[in-house]
């Protein structure tokens, strides 16, 4: 524990006494801009000690020049004893298994106190569309939350992200911690993952079971990947994907002016103490079973009195959620919903941008106003915030889509701010209000055709009709 961490709980705690005299437990909760996503993950991984573990759930994580960077810092910190349990989703956002074979056999090698698991790989056909969309990244008592993956897009200037760093006591039943560990052990032994074997291939010579049509490991590939894996942190550094190449070289690892170390030891965010019954973790359990992060979500819409703003990258809404929104609106509700710009979504997914703008007229006629973000670095928005009434956050990873409504495993923290209280994420919602622009004018006209628009863009012609054929899957 740091010291600041140390004096910001003795400091929570009188907070907590001196507002509540029944409040016992506290949190520190800090947010992250995009500038910390790398900083924090790597001061917590580098001040783990054996007595804590490293527990992760990535949507992604790619072995681009982000996730190896990390990566090689949770080998380090598993070779010094720390005990590290890696989830990852079995697909992410892509049609392939996440890690390579030759990959799993030389991590083994050379950290076997990694500990890897993959929640329903590719193979699973039945279960392709049920992801685990979830981010935590568990360190001891302190984790990292939100909308972030771990790769290139989100720590390279493309993804415009939001996280939140939390830290308490997860012996404590009201701590968030503790509702963090026991949703990571949920996954962990759910029958929803599976764990790869490489002990299985370690000592075996020839081709495995080719009886059964697996490839053959690459011994080249393996040894690259073991030498690569145990060479000095600042001799590699900048990792690359090397998924797609057949012979890798040394020249697969490029010395990258533009990206530098993230060290983290010096890390200290600017905590905020707040009561754990003012803080409370959501999340889907791995069957995402009913009820689960779509109902939080509603009935969280159904306390609103003045104000509802979402920040999100997707808005797709499935009717549940736009009944709700529309209803707040007749109730007088002013209604907010900050978009990634049409643009931004049409370079990434162009059907997702087609449905998009082909929502905009009904959302605006509903009295509900769309706002669409852009900044100087033509980034694009990827945090998920909502704020209801001033007060009240969600900080996660729901989309407001039929996959996280639906299908995708999400997770996420509702902090209450109390009155004059402390409020980490008032700056964060006001950064993105104010680098977004209206769709529509003071009278509820959009500003722009949004057909015409998406010709513009590129989601026009045959993606109108790809969007119909797949709509209830967006």
């Amino acid at each position: 524990m740091t010291t600041t961490r140390s004096l910001a709980l003795i400091l929570a705690c009188v907070f907590a006494f001196s507002q509540h005299a029944h409040a016992q437990c506290v949190d520190l909760v800090a947010s992250l801009d995009d500038g910390q996503l790398m900083q924090s993950r790597i001061a917590l991984v580098d001040r783990a000690t054996p007595t804590e573990q490293i527990r992760i759930l990535a949507y992604i994580f790619e072995i681009d020049q982000t996730g190896g960077l990390l990566l090689r810092h949770l080998v380090e910190a598993a070779r010094r004893g720390v005990p590290v349990k890696l989830l990852i989703d079995g697909i992410g956002p892509e049609p392939h298994f996440p890690l390579e074979d030759e990959f799993i056999v030389a991590l083994h090698e050379v950290a076997p106190g990694i500990e890897l698991r993959i929640f329903h790989p590719r193979s699973d056909l039945v279960e392709i569309s049920h992801r685990m969309h979830d981010k935590l990244f568990l360190v001891g008592d302190t984790a990292v939350i939100g909308s972030t993956s771990i790769w290139d897009a989100s720590f390279r200037n493309w993804l415009s992200e939001r996280d939140l760093m939390v830290s308490g006591d997860a012996g404590q039943d009201a701590s968030s911690l503790h509702a963090m560990s026991q949703h990571f052990a949920l996954f962990w032994n759910s029958p929803e993952v599976v764990r790869p074997e490489p002990e299985k291939f370690l000592k075996v010579a020839s081709p495995y079971r080719v009886s059964q049509g697996y490839a053959t490991l690459d011994p080249a590939r393996i040894r690259y990947w073991r030498e690569w894996l145990l060479a000095p942190l600042d001799a590699a550094a900048p990792a690359t994907d090397l998924a797609a190449s057949e012979t890798p070289t040394a020249s697969d690892t490029p010395n990258d002016s533009a990206a530098p170390l993230a060290p983290g030891a010096h890390f200290d965010p600017a905590w905020t103490p707040i009561a754990c019954e003012r803080l409370r973790y959501v999340h889907d359990w791995p069957d995402k079973r009913s009820p689960g992060t779509l109902q939080d979500m509603l009935q969280a819409f159904d306390t609103a009195q003045h104000e509802i703003v979402i920040i999100n990258p997707y808005l797709i809404l499935v009717p549940e959620l736009r009944e709700a929104l529309e209803r707040k609106r007749r109730e007088g509700v002013h209604v907010v919903l900050v978009s990634a710009s049409l643009a931004s979504l049409t370079q990434e997914f162009p059907a997702v941008a087609r449905a998009y703008a082909d929502d905009l007229p009904d959302l605006v006629n509903a009295g509900i106003e769309v706002r669409e973000y852009s900044d100087d670095e033509n980034r694009m928005m990827h945090a998920k915030l909502v704020l209801i009434d001033d007060h009240r956050y969600y900080l996660g990873s729901f989309n407001f889509d039929s996959l996280s409504a639906h299908l995708n495993t999400e997770n996420g923290l509702w902090i209450d701010i109390p009155e004059d209280g402390l409020d980490p994420l008032q700056d964060s919602v006001a950064y993105f209000l104010r680098n977004s622009s209206s769709v529509s004018d003071a009278n509820g006209r959009l500003l722009a055709d949004p057909d015409a628009r998406c010709r513009a863009a590129g989601c026009g012609g045959a993606w109108q009709w790809v969007t119909i054929l797949i709509r209830n899957f967006l």
